[in-house]
């Protein structure tokens, strides 16, 4: 096996693994969710999409810090890993999405069929109150990519920077968003928000998303094989 294949394989299991166990939290959620209103017949709307989103954040944070120099190690360059990453980070969103909606598909036709009464909040509702597949999954597709490449871009920027400068920049850009919030008028760029189609915020998020994460690329180039220290 050569190294472009051991690092393709390498960060396919841990996507199965993370998407394994993530799918198993909501696979419990939903039966908890599914006993309780069949149980006791009562009405009520919750959520399943956290799960869903945790184990995109997961795989992005904790694969990205544990696979990286083993797969350096094993003979791979830093351009091969990211692309491979990038790769298997895309399938991990779509594959968790598809799950996610595999199970709302299945709520839904409970809930039509009138032998269920519970309703799982989801992001596309925003766009819709009438239940769309394709809308609705291209919305959490892209709210997927987004804390991706949220997810993948901090990481990325802990590692090159350190753990005392990533916290000062963090803080830094958390100040000036809490000034702008603070004196801005960000009321009326909220009502902007709020006219704007629905579908094109959604999607202008997750092309966000995706420039976040190949923003990472020239980011590590040139990466070394461990983090830097809170005092570097």
């Amino acid at each position: 096996m050569n190294a472009v294949k051991g690092t393709n394989r390498l960060i396919l299991d841990d996507m199965r693994l993370y998407m394994l166990i993530f799918t198993s939290i909501a696979l419990g959620l939903t039966a908890v969710y599914v006993a309780i209103g069949f149980l006791f017949h009562v009405s009520y709307a919750s959520q399943l999409f956290g799960p869903m989103y945790g184990g995109i954040c997961t795989f992005a944070i904790a694969g990205l810090i544990t696979l990286y120099p083993v797969a350096i190690g094993m003979g791979s360059t830093r351009i091969q890993f990211m692309k491979s990453f990038y790769m298997m980070g895309a399938c991990m969103v779509v594959g968790t999405m598809i799950i996610l909606h595999v199970i709302y598909g299945v709520v839904h036709l409970l809930n039509v069929g009138g032998w269920l009464q519970v309703t799982l909040y989801q992001p596309g509702m925003l766009y819709s109150s009438s239940y769309l597949v394709f809308p609705y999954l291209w919305i959490d597709v892209m709210l997927g990519l987004l804390v991706l490449g949220l997810s993948v871009f901090l990481t990325v920027c802990w590692i090159r920077l350190g753990l005392r400068n990533f916290l000062i920049l963090l803080f830094g850009f958390g100040l000036v968003l809490s000034l702008v919030i603070a004196f801005g008028d960000i009321r009326q760029f909220t009502l902007w928000i709020a006219y704007q189609n629905r579908m094109l915020v959604f999607t202008v998020l997750g092309v966000i998303g995706g420039a976040l994460l190949l923003s990472t690329y020239p980011m590590m180039k040139h990466a070394p094989l461990v983090r830097k220290g809170s005092k570097d």
